[in-house]
């Protein structure tokens, strides 16, 4: 449940999940105790509390102005360049091997649809998060730098991933000084025309699916 709640937070506040809002507050309080669930419920003291137009506004500040703060994971380690679209087709097979549906048009990278997937298969989700660790933690660390209160649900997702090792503190080093590459090759099969943050699907809040 944590990780359709996450999934939930980090998605675009439009009116499909305003509509929720006091649903999911909820449901992130019944959570059990633990530091990521800590984090969650500092977290909505800005979320539920705030505007609907500021709330909609700062998350497009957040996540879809800055190279460094967007949600497409695979991005970080590709940039645009061939071997994204290979890495983005593989992560397609790992959804379609499970038998998890992909009623989405977002691409599957997304972190998001990531975290929906995890909430559903957690043993193969959270292999595929371990895999991009180096990226969440640039995410984390430029919404801190940016003093993003949604800085607390990477953290929060961060109880579930691998400690840092030195390979992905290199890696994440080197992605915050340079940057991801920047060669451009199209990624047509997986272009997404989904409004920002994608689809509430498969959602129940008592016995109600969004």
């Amino acid at each position: 449940m944590i990780f359709k709640l996450l999934s939930l937070l980090l998605r675009y506040p439009d009116d499909e999940v305003l509509e929720a809002r006091r649903e999911i507050a909820e449901a992130v309080r019944e959570l059990p105790e633990s530091p990521a669930r800590d984090a969650m419920i500092r977290f909505l003291d800005y979320w539920e509390n705030e505007d609907p137009h500021r709330l909609q506004a700062t998350y497009a500040e957040n996540f879809d102005f800055k190279r460094r703060g967007n949600l497409y994971l695979t991005y970080y380690r590709h940039g645009d360049s061939r071997a994204r679209g290979q890495s983005l087709a593989d992560m397609k097979a790992a959804y379609a091997r499970t038998g998890y549906p992909l009623d989405t048009t977002e691409l599957p990278d997304y972190l998001p649809l990531l975290l929906e997937f995890t909430a559903a298969r957690p043993e193969e989700g959270l292999e595929m998060l371990a895999e991009h660790r180096a990226a969440i933690e640039v995410i984390r660390r430029s919404l801190l730098h940016d003093k993003s209160p949604y800085a607390l649900l990477i953290e929060a997702l961060g109880v579930f991933l691998p400690e840092l090792d030195e390979a992905t503190v290199a890696e994440m080093q080197k992605l915050i000084v340079q940057g991801p590459p920047e060669e451009s090759v199209g990624l047509e099969p997986y272009s997404a025309d989904a409004p920002p943050g994608g689809r509430l699907s498969n959602v129940t809040f008592h016995g109600r699916k969004r």
